[in-house]
């Protein structure tokens, strides 16, 4: 059983820390019932480590993932859909880390990068074969965008934990300092590219270079009485050619009322004043709203972005309980009408869900993530 706590809130960890008071369990907080179970397409423990869903075509998918424990170096993994099995493909390298990021920009063009220790290695699809295409030595990834052969970028940390990134063009790879750290991005295209940064701030890239883009008016810190300032983390982010979705989490500190030493039950999530928002900004990130959604869709994933299709309707990954492991689908219509499902599937009690993606061309969707023990790859019916 995983005892987790909560995500967001530094004060909330060091006062649970420092009282003796116990952890929230993962119990049922506004679990809906209902819903058909989803169907497992794969189970595989590689599928735990931080998965990646790359979905081509309704009938070419790959999931990538790692093998290994804490203590050995990680070998990458990857599955590919036909349309009729998931197949288990052979990535070169050998113990180079377990795939952290990807993207393709066609099925002859799919780009995955691995993370062992601080060296990272980019491989290859050309519609046939993997190949390591780069290694990036001194370099952790956290993101990448794949535009075509000759445009690929690859986000993270460089030497002396300074911000870089590696682009390839039609002259190779070259690398570049950055003045920020980026954590997540999200392209609608080669001259439009978001990103959110390890110090919890947005940056727009148009063709002219990053700037950044403020949220204040948006965030805006609440004051309750007992409590500190409220603090938001942005989490996941989305560009589409209508607009910009990103979500956020934030939490209050404990009231001192709360930690004096006679409290003997669990925290729970209206202690904590946890808060899920999602934010939504026009094509040039000028204009901002945001929609407070615990109520709707619990905690959100940190990990897995929005999906929005062009008719204006909405999938997250929220959850069923105060830890968030227990994975629940929230959809919202374009008239904004909310529903949530619990995430379930023979065999997994709970599932915390770390991946989501919506197959083209159609409403099938696959959520990647795992419970206790096992990985796995599941699907709407």
């Amino acid at each position: 059983m995983r005892i987790r706590l909560p995500k967001t809130s530094a004060v909330a960890l060091l006062a649970l820390a420092g009282c003796g008071v116990q952890a929230a369990e993962p119990t049922s907080w506004r679990t809906e019932a209902g819903g058909a179970r989803w169907r497992v397409e794969v189970a595989d423990a590689s599928l735990r480590v931080d998965p990646q869903i790359v979905a081509v075509g309704p009938d070419n998918v790959w999931a990538f993932g790692g093998r290994g424990s804490e203590h050995t170096a990680w070998r990458p993994t990857a599955r590919h859909w036909n349309g009729r099995a998931w197949n288990k493909v052979g990535l070169p390298g050998g113990r180079i880390g377990a795939v952290k990021a990807a993207g393709a920009s066609s099925a002859s063009d799919v780009w995955a990068v691995t993370l062992g220790g601080r060296n990272s290695t980019v491989l290859h699809w050309n519609g046939e074969r993997w190949t390591i295409d780069r290694r990036l030595p001194s370099f952790m990834v956290t993101a990448m965008e794949v535009f075509s052969p000759r445009d690929v970028r690859v986000y993270g940390t460089g030497p002396r934990a300074a911000g870089a990134t590696w682009t390839r063009s039609a002259n190779g790879w070259s690398e570049a300092g950055l003045p920020f750290r980026i954590a997540r991005t999200s392209a609608h295209s080669a001259l439009d590219v978001w990103a959110l940064t390890f110090d919890n701030r947005l940056y727009h890239q148009d063709g002219s270079g990053w700037r950044p883009v403020l949220l204040d008016d948006v965030l805006l810190a609440e004051k309750r009485s007992g409590f500190e300032d409220t603090t938001y983390r942005l989490g996941t982010i989305t560009a589409t050619d209508a607009g910009v979705w990103i979500t956020a989490e934030s939490a209050g500190g404990i009231p001192s009322g709360k930690m004096d030493g006679t409290r003997t039950e669990p925290l729970g999530p209206d202690d904590l004043r946890l808060s899920s928002l999602l934010l939504h900004g026009d094509a040039g990130g000028r204009r901002w709203t945001s929609e407070s959604l615990m109520e709707k869709t619990g905690r959100l994933s940190p990990i897995g972005a929005p999906i929005i299709d062009a008719g204006g309707d909405i999938w997250l990954i929220g959850s069923t309980d105060v830890n968030a492991t227990e994975s629940a689908l929230a959809h919202r219509t374009a008239t904004g009408t909310w529903t949530r499902t619990r995430i379930r599937a023979s065999g997994f009690g709970s599932f915390e869900a770390r991946a989501i993606t919506r197959l083209p061309g159609g409403t099938r969707i696959l959520v990647a993530g795992m419970n206790d023990e096992k990985g796995a790859i599941l699907s709407t019916p």
